[in-house]
């Protein structure tokens, strides 16, 4: 059995990065979720992203529906955490044949620098380019599973390998 990583007993690794661009018309979310999916990626995080969409889908804080949105917008931030899902995981917003798991967020400007943000879903499109710098977590392996105390499936970080080190076996990270 494996210990889940907490303030208390967090889990270390190494890490790798990966830079991508996504090309005008790209989706953003299924693109990022079929990459990990297709390299087998456990764990990842989006460290840098710039870019421009022209469909913004974006679900605001403590509402169920999505907010779908046409036009010129900058990407301000886009920062998230990515999975290969276990077989049958929840998705937090994917298709039902969607395998990648993910909880990013999103916050975009349009023409006149009005910002706003939340849960990226899947619908957002590139505009002219979508630069990303993506962390994979090697030795880590994240999965979505129910949490009591939020009501949501929530990340839940595990050591995938002997490579994960509890605090004990590594003083710093």
């Amino acid at each position: 059995m494996t210990t889940m990583s907490t303030i208390a007993t967090p889990q270390f690794c190494q890490g790798r990065h990966v830079a991508l661009r996504l090309k005008p018309g790209e989706e953003v979310l299924g693109t990022l979720q079929d990459f990990v999916v297709r390299h087998g990626i456990k764990a990842c995080t989006i460290v840098s992203s710039v870019g421009s969409l022209t469909h913004a889908a974006i679900r605001y804080a403590n509402r169920p529906e999505t907010t779908r949105l046409e036009g010129h917008f900058e990407i301000c931030s886009l920062i998230g955490t990515l999975e290969c899902a276990a077989p049958g995981e929840a998705l937090n917003g994917a298709g039902p044949d969607a395998q990648g798991g993910a909880h990013v967020h999103l916050s975009i400007s349009d023409g006149e620098g009005k910002m706003i943000g939340g849960h990226m879903m899947r619908g957002c499109r590139v505009y002219t380019t979508l630069e990303l710098v993506l962390l994979v977590l090697d030795g880590l392996s994240f999965t979505r599973e129910p949490c009591d105390a939020s009501g949501y499936s929530e990340l839940v970080i595990r050591a995938d390998s002997p490579r994960g080190k509890t605090q004990e076996d590594q003083k710093t990270p």
